[in-house]
């Protein structure tokens, strides 16, 4: 579900005038400013924190849409019978 055209991007105002050079955040549906660029964020996805540098390209969305929130299931390889 995508946010009203009427209205402006969600994004925190803190964030802009923050001048570390990794920042937590807890939430995902925060928008990627311009002025985030060459930032580190540490996101949090319900487990973990997970870092993500923004680049010129991600301007625009959203954090969430770079993270993975589900652990990826590894097939396990079954044993040889001898």
């Amino acid at each position: 579900m995508s946010r009203n055209s009427k209205k402006s991007p969600f994004f925190k105002y803190n964030l802009i005038n923050n001048q570390k050079k990794w920042v937590k955040i807890f939430n995902k549906n925060l928008v990627i400013m311009p002025q985030d660029i060459d930032i580190i964020f540490n996101i949090y996805n319900g487990q973990s924190f997970i870092k993500l540098k923004i680049i010129k390209d991600m301007i625009g969305f959203k954090f969430g849409e770079f993270i993975n929130t589900r652990k990826r299931y590894i097939y396990k390889k079954a044993k040889k019978k001898r």
